[in-house]
């Protein structure tokens, strides 16, 4: 077995890894998948994105991933329902859920065991959630 440390700057390099972390970022807004997909390759993530559940789903069928980043507020369902099936396929995925709604989600966020962040997003909160989980995960090829 090679191990090989990452050569991009990134909030993760004190790890050695045998791949860069990999993230799905699911949001229906077409600039949020953006942004976040940019700014997790900026951090050193391989990053794919999809815009709903359904084609979430999908690339989970086709890759792993270290973290999941999802929006609450989907059509097709939310992001609960996401999580839930995310679950049942790795219990051990970090998962983020981005909201802008009041719900009150905490509960969900400690039985399904997600990081909750709200909206408008602080950037450097969801840089140290993103740190956190991935570092809790344990990254193999």
């Amino acid at each position: 077995m090679f191990v090989v440390e990452l050569i991009t700057p990134s909030p993760y390099r004190e790890r050695t890894v045998l791949h860069p972390p990999r993230v799905l970022v699911i949001d229906d807004e077409r600039y949020i998948r953006g942004l976040l997909a940019e700014l997790l390759t900026v951090w050193g993530c391989e990053t794919d994105v999809a815009a709903n559940s359904t084609e979430g789903l999908a690339l989970l069928d086709l890759k792993s991933y270290d973290l999941v980043l999802t929006d609450y507020v989907m059509p097709g369902g939310t992001g609960l329902e996401l999580v839930e099936r995310v679950r049942s396929r790795d219990p051990g995925i970090g998962v983020i859920m981005l909201t802008g709604s009041g719900a009150d989600l905490e509960n969900d966020g400690r039985r399904l065991g997600f990081t909750l962040l709200r909206k408008p997003l602080q950037i450097d909160r969801l840089e140290t959630a993103v740190k956190q989980l991935l570092n809790h995960r344990q990254i193999e090829a």
